[in-house]
């Protein structure tokens, strides 16, 4: 699992919306009125937008229908939505926030983006929006490795179609909508208009996705659907929530066979598979940090999607999750000797070839990456150059698969199998004791 960005998916966002409503919306900003310049027919023209700089004063604008935002963003010269944003803000909000849409996006399957202004333009920069290539790997869902299964008491999952190797691709898709968390600090009406809108803007052979999506807290429909199936992801440093229907069809397990990532410049899920996966079988991922004792998991699981895992690790016999709860708190410890750099570090390769046992063990396949990191950068420490090469390899594999073509692990890792000798972590250990004393003897 991504130690850094938890990749999860969010169920706790609903707690903020109940509060909101007592709020009266604010009026509309004074440089909400129509400047004198911009009358035209004794209308209100869209202000003029300036396509270099992306510059353009969004107002709030609740009363256009969505034909109208439509026709309105028609007029404006390389304007770069399909539908005019609509846009609020009140006291609690620096700037604006805005629904911003693309149907053209992503080869016509769209998106809509609610958000403030500057960081939808920001957006826009990214390849996703600027190279029609960049999308060629993404959202081809012809002739899926897989199909759709309905389980007895889960519901529905995918299972394999034919023979998938570690590394392949089983989906790749885009995002059909992406949200501000800060959007909750709109009055609670005026946030559901903006994803209300967004859903109408989406192209309507896209829309069937967003509707088959499940809704977890039968509360309002568009924003249960966000809530229930939306993952946390970030993009210029900002965290922001993502809803892609492909991913949310495919089951939890603490064990998964398949891991996925957030690619922030195609604005893309891709999901692979971290093992052989045989036709009939299941394809899983993990929604949580599964690196943790069967308690906690089970406990993180019910609170953000209100079930009770049943995997083989959590509902194996009580002697059995024992086991695999001690080589959890194991592997902790390893880790943080293996993360030791000082002359007392009990690190050692014989340590994190364990680590690696251990990481097998307990079928942690997908998150391989990290004790294979772990072996190379010892290996390295204590000088043996192959051995170095080998584990960098298998890591950077492993942590692409993981965290993404751009994670810095996975640069180092290459840098790593490339040349060992020129990492930071070269023959640093050199000298250390590579064994516990015991009785008296003493290893050099």
């Amino acid at each position: 699992m991504n130690n850094l960005v938890a990749l999860s998916l969010i169920a706790a966002a609903s707690a903020f919306s109940n509060d909101k409503v007592a709020h009266l919306p604010q009026q509309p900003l004074l440089n909400d009125a129509c400047p004198s310049t911009s009358i035209l027919n004794g209308e209100c023209q869209p202000p003029t937008y300036d396509p270099t700089t992306g510059n353009i004063s969004f107002r709030q604008n609740s009363t256009q229908t969505l034909q109208q935002s439509y026709e309105s963003a028609q007029k404006i010269a390389n304007f770069p939505w399909s539908h005019y944003p609509e846009c609020f803000a009140n006291e609690n909000t620096t700037e604006p926030y805005c629904v911003f849409s693309d149907q053209k996006f992503a080869s016509g399957r769209g998106i809509f983006i609610v958000t403030t202004s500057a960081m939808a333009y920001e957006m826009l920069k990214k390849p996703a929006f600027t190279d029609p290539e960049a999308l060629s790997r993404i959202n081809n869902h012809d002739n899926p490795p897989f199909e759709t299964h309905e389980f007895p008491m889960k519901g529905r999952g995918l299972i394999a179609n034919k023979t998938l190797h570690r590394g392949d691709q089983i989906f790749a898709s885009s995002a059909l909508l992406i949200t501000n968390p800060d959007a909750y600090h709109l009055v609670e009406e005026e946030r559901l208009k903006l994803i209300h809108r967004g859903v109408d803007t989406l192209p309507e052979a896209t829309k069937p996705l967003f509707w088959a999506l499940l809704d977890h807290f039968k509360g309002d429909p568009v924003d249960d659907r966000i809530n229930t199936n939306a993952f946390e992801i970030e993009i210029n440093g900002h965290t922001q929530h993502a809803v892609l229907p492909e991913i949310a069809m495919l089951n939890h397990d603490c064990r998964p066979n398949a891991a996925y990532f957030w690619d922030e410049e195609t604005l893309s899920h891709y999901v692979h598979a971290t093992q052989t996966i045989y036709p009939g079988e299941e394809i899983t991922i993990t929604y949580i940090n599964n690196e943790r004792s069967r308690a906690k998991r089970m406990a993180n699981l019910k609170m953000n999607w209100g079930f009770d895992c049943d995997c083989s690790s959590c509902s194996a016999h009580p002697s059995f999750y024992a086991e695999s709860d001690a080589r959890i708190q194991r592997m902790e410890e390893l880790i943080s000797h293996l993360n030791n750099w000082t002359p007392e570090s009990k690190a050692t390769p014989e340590l994190a070839e364990t680590l690696i046992s251990l990481y097998e063990q307990e079928r942690l396949f997908a998150s391989l990456g990290v004790p294979y990191k772990h072996a190379a950068e010892t290996y390295s420490s204590f000088g043996d150059k192959w051995n170095a090469v080998k584990y960098a390899t298998l890591s950077a594999e492993l942590s692409m698969l993981d965290k993404g073509f751009r994670d810095r692990d996975v640069r180092d890792m290459r840098a790593m199998a490339k040349d060992p000798e020129l990492s930071w972590s070269w023959n640093k250990r050199v000298g250390h004791k590579r064994f516990p004393e015991t009785c008296g003897h003493h290893h050099h």
